[in-house]
Formats: C-alpha cells, sequence, structure tokens
C-alpha cells in the first residue's frame, strides 16, 4: 500500500459518505475500506468495490493498512489505541471525519459539544438561524455527516455541528468561530479511563481558536473555569443559578443577555422547553446566535416556534391522571439527574440499560425526595439495584418497558403524576439505539390508552 491510499475507517453512515466524496472528489485516490467486523449489507459493498474500493474486514487485517498516506476514521474508532501507533510511525495522517470535512468548507462554524444536551442545542441554533434568513446547514453527530454536507455549504454561510468526543479526538486545524461546551458531566467511561482524558477530548473543541473568536461556556460547570481563562477564544457565560457579568443567566421570567454594550432581556413566555436544563441549552443557544450576529427580537420569536426533539422530555401521552415522558436520550447518569428535578408531583422513573460507566449512587438522594418508585431494567439493574440499595421497597425489577408502563400506570392511576423514561444508560443491551427505545415507550404507552379506552392528548 502506497503513500497516495486512502484509508476510510468503519462502513456506517460517515464511512460511506466520507467514500462517496473521494470517490467524486478524489477519482484518481487508492481507497481501502477497513471495518473490524464483517459488513452485513452485501448490496452497499458491492456498490463501492465495483467503483474501485477495496476492502479489508476484520480486526486481524488492520496491519495491511501499514503505508498508507491517509487515515479518515468513523467516530466509532478510537485513534488511541495501539495499532494506530505503527500507522502514525509510517507516516500515515490520522484524522477525524470532522477534520477531513472542515478542510473542505469555507464556511463560518458554530460547534457545539458536551455531555448534555448537544442535539437539542445545536437544533435551536439552525432553527433560529434559518427562522432568521440566515444561510446555515446542521451536521455532525445529530446524524448527518458533514463530509455529506460539503457540496451544499456556500462560502461564507453558517454551519452548526454537534460535536462528541469522538469526533473531536483527531483534529488537527479544526478551527469554529463559535464554541459552545454546554458541560462535562460523567460518560463514556467504557472509552475513556478517567474524567480527566473525557474532559481533554472535549476541550479540543478549542484548540485552534483565536482571539477573534468566541467560547460560550458553562459558568456552573467547574470543569469549564480553567478553559475560560487559559482559552484564546473571548468567553461568554451562561448561568441558571447566579448573575453574571457577561452572558446569560435568569431573572424572573426573562434571560438576561449581558454583553458589549449593554444588557438586553429575552423574554421566556413562549418558551416550549421544558426543565432548567433546557432554559442554560437556550441560554447557550442565544449567546452562539449573538455571537454571529442575530438580533434578540429574531431569537425570542424562532424560540416560542421550535418544538424540541423527539426523545428528549418528550410528551408521550397520558393515560387517565398518569402522564407518560420520553427522555431515552437521558444515557448518563447526569442527564437522568436534570430530567428527575424538571418534574412536578408524583414520579415513577424507569432506569436501566447498558452501563456506561456512570455513577447510579448520585440518584439516590434525589429519588428518596421524589421517586414514589424506581422501576429498573436492562443489564445494568442488578448494579443499579446495588448502588441504590438505600431506596428499599421503591426499586422494583421490570422485563421490559412494556412491563415498566403497565406498572408505572398501576402505581399512579389514583393519585396521578408522571411515569418518567430517563434510563441513565445507553439502549444497546435491548434497543437498536436511543430512538428506538424511545419509539418503543410511545407504542407501550399508546397500547396501554386503548387498553384503557382512555382518550387522552398524545
Amino acid at each position: 500500500m502506497d503513500k497516495r491510499t486512502v484509508a476510510v475507517l468503519g462502513f456506517g453512515i460517515t464511512g460511506q459518505a466520507v467514500l462517496e466524496f473521494l470517490l467524486q472528489r478524489e477519482p484518481n485516490t487508492p481507497l481501502v475500506l477497513f471495518n473490524d467486523g464483517e459488513i452485513g449489507d452485501a448490496g452497499k459493498m458491492r456498490h463501492f468495490a465495483e467503483r474501485g474500493v477495496t476492502f479489508l474486514t476484520g480486526a486481524g487485517r488492520f496491519a495491511e493498512l501499514a503505508g498508507c498516506g491517509r487515515v479518515i476514521m468513523s467516530p466509532g474508532f478510537d485513534g488511541r489505541q495501539p495499532r494506530f501507533a505503527a500507522l502514525r510511525r509510517n507516516g500515515a495522517e490520522v484524522i477525524s471525519e470532522i477534520e477531513f470535512a472542515f478542510r473542505q468548507v469555507r464556511a463560518r462554524v458554530i460547534a457545539v459539544s458536551g455531555s448534555n444536551g448537544k442535539s437539542t442545542t445545536v437544533s435551536l441554533i439552525q432553527h433560529l438561524l434559518s427562522g432568521a434568513g440566515f444561510k446555515s446547514r446542521l451536521a455532525g453527530n445529530i446524524g448527518i455527516p458533514l463530509i455529506a454536507e460539503v457540496s451544499a455549504i456556500e462560502s461564507g454561510s453558517l454551519v452548526v455541528l454537534e460535536l462528541s468526543s469522538f469526533q473531536l479526538e483527531e483534529i488537527v486545524r479544526f478551527r469554529p468561530e463559535v464554541a459552545v461546551l454546554l458541560n462535562i458531566t460523567p460518560d463514556h467511561l467504557d472509552r475513556y479511563p478517567s474524567m480527566a482524558e473525557y474532559a481533554a477530548a472535549k476541550f479540543n473543541l478549542f484548540k485552534n481558536q483565536q482571539p477573534g473568536d468566541w467560547m460560550v461556556l458553562n459558568a456552573d460547570d467547574p470543569l469549564l473555569a480553567d478553559v475560560g481563562e487559559k482559552g484564546r477564544g473571548r468567553p461568554l457565560w451562561f448561568s441558571s443559578a447566579r448573575p453574571l457579568s457577561r452572558g446569560a443567566f435568569l431573572r424572573g421570567g426573562d434571560i438576561v443577555l449581558a454583553l458589549e454594550g449593554g444588557s438586553e432581556s429575552l423574554s421566556l413566555r413562549r418558551n416550549p422547553l421544558r426543565g432548567i436544563h433546557n432554559l442554560e441549552n437556550i441560554m447557550a443557544a442565544a449567546l452562539a446566535c449573538r455571537a454571529v450576529g442575530m438580533d434578540v427580537a429574531g431569537i425570542e420569536s424562532g424560540l416560542a416556534g421550535f418544538r424540541g426533539l423527539p426523545h428528549r422530555m418528550e410528551p408521550a401521552g397520558r393515560v387517565g391522571r398518569v402522564e407518560f415522558i420520553n427522555d431515552s436520550k437521558a444515557t448518563n447518569v447526569d442527564a437522568a439527574l436534570k430530567s428527575v428535578a424538571s418534574i412536578d408531583g408524583e414520579l415513577v422513573l424507569i432506569l436501566g440499560g447498558k452501563d456506561k460507566g456512570g455513577d447510579f449512587a448520585a440518584l439516590r438522594e434525589p429519588l428518596q425526595q421524589r421517586a414514589r418508585r424506581v422501576l429498573l431494567l436492562g443489564k445494568a439493574a442488578p448494579l443499579i439495584a446495588a448502588q441504590l440499595a438505600a431506596l428499599g421497597e421503591r426499586l422494583e425489577m421490570v422485563r421490559d418497558l412494556g412491563e415498566a408502563v403497565a406498572r408505572g400506570h398501576e402505581l399512579l392511576r389514583e393519585s396521578g403524576g408522571t411515569v418518567l423514561l430517563a434510563p441513565a444508560c445507553a439502549s444497546f443491551d435491548m434497543f437498536d439505539n436511543f430512538e428506538h427505545r424511545g419509539d418503543v415507550f410511545k407504542q407501550e404507552v399508546l397500547r396501554l390508552r386503548q387498553r384503557e379506552g382512555s382518550h387522552g392528548q398524545t
């Protein structure tokens, strides 16, 4: 394999988008697709093989990539693994798809990362910008690879990116004009050996910024204090807990934006989003939009028309006096904590799935105060039960979401209240992804309504 060869790692949506781009833009470049496992879609594989792509499948064939000049990784690959060291020693440039795609565009970039709230925040930013007439595209971890959007991105327009820590690991030149870091809480500790390494990946968001760029940061997150002091961009802070001299904070029923030249008020009277964590997302989005030139009136008008995203504190229906909330995207402990804090009244919480290395003990005190019952399911259920043993008889094992929905309704039928799906875990033990989990939850609520003969709103 010679230095002209480009190796694309991963045959998911990102890898296929990179291959399409290279086949169109660099038709004479030798291309190799490597995948750790066998590829199930023979049709798609044949589609690329007939166009000259060489396939290497199975972890044992990774060594055959030696000698290639560029390696472009899908987010599932971990460039810190020892097997990548040999590639680098042989002179290969190992980069993420985000880094590769960034080199192809001449647009202004707003990039958002954080343990929780990324998808809601980028979707809100895109909604606000497009409503105000800005030319902008949404891409990244939201499900649209940036490389797939390159041909549609006009020079000088805006690109709004949701970025995971995985996507930020192998960047070289990537530089957002506005970099938003919402929070850093324990997550993906099945990939990172420590919180420090996880945070370091997130901090790559700021690594190439210059003094004219903007950093939007959560003033209530102690892990972000040093970023604001050491970063080269101009910091704008947001807080749901206290007033700030510069940035965004809550006052009464409004958000105050304290920026250069004075302060402005953003009314929340028509805010459609539920929970304090969503107020933080709104503040971050507002600051990002102001940083690229949008006015407060446009932000306020656009916010009223935003409807949020599926599986994020999404109303899933009402059966009698019981409301069901689908927050399947709450895939770590901190997200579940914020979801619980958003619920008033009687609560039944559904927890469990595939453990990501979180500390479920952090849920103990809030659930002692707020939850009538905690229903546990999935592979992590025994671990969660052990860490929440102090809840005693309030812990209950269930087989699946169907049983959880029915049991939650049974517990709250007389008093009324909320059954909240906020699993604090990944979904892959029982479902394809968090969307699949949330859809099954909503289907089970619908089945319950039909059995109960309810005519409540869905």
